[in-house]
């Protein structure tokens, strides 16, 4: 049965990696399986099914992704200053991916939610958990802002859904772009959403 210490967290490894890179349809169990070293009969000790699997996979990533935004939401310093150290982070991240596999590979979250969002309502809902777990972070910063004093005129809810929106929508840009630059290059974009709010034009948008 192999090394069952670990198995579970090397089928979650490998998983990542092979869907990260080609998507989860051009993947199957026997290639995860032979990538984590592990046998099949040890996979379904685990895992009851591939579908199973992608939700522990999106559920590290979720928690990698949230991880960051809480660092930076919770770090000492200006907020606008703190929320563009979001991309900033996250363009680093990607720089490395793009150095180890030759190209921009997206935001692994958006790339199931584009391929399976309308196939699997399992998935479909664990992806908008996800997004809601990462919006629910940006919401307790804005709030704790508000209390202080500034930015009292906020729409909370709409601006930290919007900010999850742009977020997203910069990594499609740069994927499709093949270049991990825009998201460096468009960080300062989630400071002006959030300025655009607190004058009150983000809810006549």
């Amino acid at each position: 049965m192999g090394r069952t210490s670990d198995a579970k967290d090397r089928l979650i490894a490998a998983a990542m990696e092979l869907m990260y890179t080609r998507g989860y349809h051009a993947v199957g169990v026997q290639e995860i399986c032979v990538q984590a070293g592990v046998n099949k009969g040890s996979f379904y000790h685990f895992f009851p099914s591939k579908q199973a699997l992608v939700l522990a996979v999106i559920e590290t990533y979720a928690q990698d992704v949230q991880q960051v935004w809480h660092e930076a939401m919770t770090a000492s310093g200006p907020v606008l200053d703190r929320m563009q150290q979001v991309f900033e982070t996250t363009y680093e991240a990607h720089r490395t991916l793009v150095e180890r596999y030759g190209h921009m590979l997206g935001c692994p979250i958006g790339n199931f939610a584009v391929e399976l969002s309308s196939l699997d309502e399992r998935v479909r809902q664990k992806i908008g958990e996800t997004f809601n777990g990462w919006t629910d972070v940006i919401e307790h910063m804005l709030r704790e802002t508000a209390s202080e004093g500034e930015w009292s005129a906020v729409e909370i809810a709409t601006t930290a859904q919007t900010l999850i929106a742009y977020f997203e929508g910069v990594l499609l840009l740069a994927k499709t772009r093949n270049d991990p630059r825009v998201v460096q290059q468009l960080a300062r974009g989630a400071v002006h959403l959030v300025e655009a709010a607190c004058n009150g034009r983000l809810k006549s948008l």
